[in-house]
């Protein structure tokens, strides 16, 4: 099973370090901003056509967008434990909610 959100935060990072504003992105493969944001927040399940061309745009490897994305991957594993760490303030004791509800759920 794909998860579509890990994918569309890989295409978002691909997109920021190529210094690419969303809407010279969705210039280039013929989308709009709001079906990009989604992609990129894992609301929506994109074809591999798009993918492919948003890739193609952004000058990365699909297939490296795809990789690792079984929940039983150990690369998958450490990509979530990098979201949550992400996702607290510069003071562990401040995590964001979504952080603190993970965490509670390891215990």
């Amino acid at each position: 099973m794909v998860d579509y959100k890990v994918t569309g935060n890989r295409i978002k990072n691909y997109r920021q370090a190529s210094m690419m504003t969303q809407e010279k992105l969705t210039e280039l493969v013929g989308i709009t901003v709001v079906y990009l944001s989604k992609t990129e927040d894992g609301h929506v399940r994109p074809s591999i056509d798009l993918l492919d061309a948003i890739c193609e745009a952004l000058h990365c490897d699909l297939g490296n967008t795809f990789q690792s994305l079984s929940p039983s991957s150990v690369n998958y594993q450490n990509e979530k434990v990098l979201d949550l760490f992400n996702a607290c303030s510069s003071s562990i004791a401040y995590c964001t909610k979504p952080a603190r509800a993970a965490v509670g759920t390891m215990t």
